[in-house]
């Protein structure tokens, strides 16, 4: 009888535990820096129960505008267009970041890395220099000198956006390729990452075109690996795509903003929420809002929600890995919105909590 009571205890303390150890979760902020403003990263413990968030580091790096992590390391862009731009490692040890080493990107204004592999190699897109780098990492987070490189050349149709290319992200496939957004070009290039001895190569796979004019920016793919989603930052489309025996095949086009809105689009990034029924999507310009998508059976949108960023400028979003908030990184109003989300209508209302950062423009958890 007293062991059973043991026994029971110890499984109770242990569920205990773990539910308080879910509870916090470690959450890393980039920005872009300025002098009297934000310096680097900042690191919180974010609590996914009451929407509460607590700093708990900072670390100097110029403007780190897109970031990227594994258990061991976090790796950031640092988007700069005058000969600095490059990309900065630092080693996570107890949530806490400590700078490793940095390389140059090549290309300017690089604005977003993906970590493949494992974490063994990172994608660096550089959206000025119209190019794509990628290098080789270590277990410890190590960044080697360039392996591969890719410059595009090619335009579409906008006379102030679309003069030349403009690599905007690189994001993972459900088949581990990467797909490729050139906003200037309305492209998306499709690329296998090999390793071809010690170092790691792109190879050419696959060439999907979207309408032109609307500016891909980034690529959301369906937890079932069927369905495909490209947004368009210059006409505030989504595009839809479904998985077919020879490749992608477009299906849908919507808009995030309702058919009475007039003025400028800005749209700037989307999510699915962790059940795979829901969109989510910010749109800045002259719009500031977040739009909620319900996805069907078939991967097709239908716009449920369209609500005021409650900012200027939202850039990046981010649901908390439990998916009970959404978090709006207001760029140009200096502060992340904490929203609250309904798991079953997927439907956001203002928690009410804010986080006050200067010019804030990725979130990750």
């Amino acid at each position: 009888m007293k062991k059973t009571c043991l026994i029971i205890l110890i499984s109770m303390m242990t569920a205990h535990l773990t539910h308080a150890q879910n509870q916090l979760v470690p959450m890393f902020v980039g920005t872009y820096t300025s002098e009297g403003g934000s310096r680097g990263i900042y690191s919180y413990l974010f609590d996914q129960v009451t929407g509460n968030s607590d700093l708990i580091s900072e670390v100097e790096t110029p403007s780190p505008s897109f970031l990227a992590r594994t258990d061991k390391f976090l790796v950031a862009v640092n988007e700069s267009g005058d000969g600095n731009q490059s990309i900065s490692s630092f080693n996570l040890a107890d949530e806490t970041l400590t700078f490793e080493n940095k390389v140059s990107t090549k290309g300017g204004a690089p604005c977003h890395v993906l970590l493949g592999d494992n974490g063994r190699y990172a994608v660096v897109s550089n959206y000025s220099g119209g190019s794509l780098a990628l290098y080789s990492i270590d277990e410890n987070g190590h960044i080697s000198e360039m392996d591969d490189y890719r410059e595009f050349k090619g335009s579409s149709v906008d006379p102030k956006r679309q003069t030349k290319s403009h690599i905007h992200s690189a994001f993972m496939g459900p088949d581990k390729s990467i797909y490729v957004s050139d906003l200037g070009a309305d492209m998306i290039y499709v690329f296998d990452v090999v390793k071809d001895g010690t170092k790691y190569q792109f190879k050419e796979k696959e060439l999907i075109t979207v309408t032109k004019g609307g500016g891909p920016r980034h690529i959301a793919f369906h937890p079932k690996g069927k369905t495909m989603y490209s947004l368009q930052e210059l006409t505030g489309d989504i595009v839809v795509f479904n998985k077919e025996k020879n490749g992608w095949k477009q299906s849908q086009i919507i808009n995030m903003i309702t058919a009475e809105f007039e003025g400028q689009h800005g749209a700037a990034d989307l999510k699915i929420s962790p059940d795979g029924k829901f969109l989510y999507s910010t749109n800045r310009a002259d719009a500031n809002t977040v739009s909620v998508f319900a996805i069907k059976k078939d991967g097709s949108l239908e716009l449920k929600q369209l609500v005021s960023a409650l900012g200027t400028g939202p850039r990046n979003l981010n649901l908390t890995p439990n998916g009970k908030f959404v978090l709006v990184a207001n760029q140009v109003t200096d502060q992340i919105v904490v929203f609250a989300r309904d798991a079953k209508t997927g439907l956001l209302t203002d928690h009410g909590r804010r986080i006050v950062l200067s010019k804030p423009v990725c979130i990750i958890f």
